[in-house]
């Protein structure tokens, strides 16, 4: 398995993001998590835009009006997982919270997995097991 920069800045990037989140919701007190969640998509956006420009991301465009309209209740939870996750890391450890957010992305696959009822081998049981957030 060959790792390219992208995927070795992941980890120390992720890092860094949890520590800054946990220290502006928790030791600054910041209140307003509407206001922090519109600033973490855009810096999100923001970073998807350049991605797209330096050719790391494909996104087209020309997609249609039915299609954005499916997305939106996927874009409502979404809004609602990340002030969910913003409460939750202001008031628990950053260890308890990573722990909390791995298990539910675990739940949410194993039920995937299961609903397709695919056979899986050990390598995929063994990935699942030590799957990061």
């Amino acid at each position: 398995m060959r790792l390219t920069g992208a995927e070795l800045c992941l980890s120390p990037l992720l890092c860094a993001f949890y520590f800054t989140n946990k220290y502006i919701l928790s030791v600054l007190k910041f209140t307003y998590p509407t206001l922090f969640q519109g600033w973490q998509m855009l810096v999100g956006g923001l970073l998807l835009q350049v991605s797209w420009k330096l050719g790391w991301v494909d996104m087209k465009s020309n997609v249609l009006w039915s299609a954005k309209i499916s997305w939106f209740p996927g874009a409502v939870l979404f809004v609602g997982m990340i002030y969910a996750g913003s409460r939750a890391l202001s008031k628990l450890p950053i260890p308890f919270f990573l722990v909390f957010h791995n298990v539910s992305e675990l739940v949410a696959t194993i039920l995937q997995r299961l609903s397709k009822k695919e056979v899986w081998s050990i390598c995929v049981v063994f990935s699942l097991s030590i799957h990061p957030a």
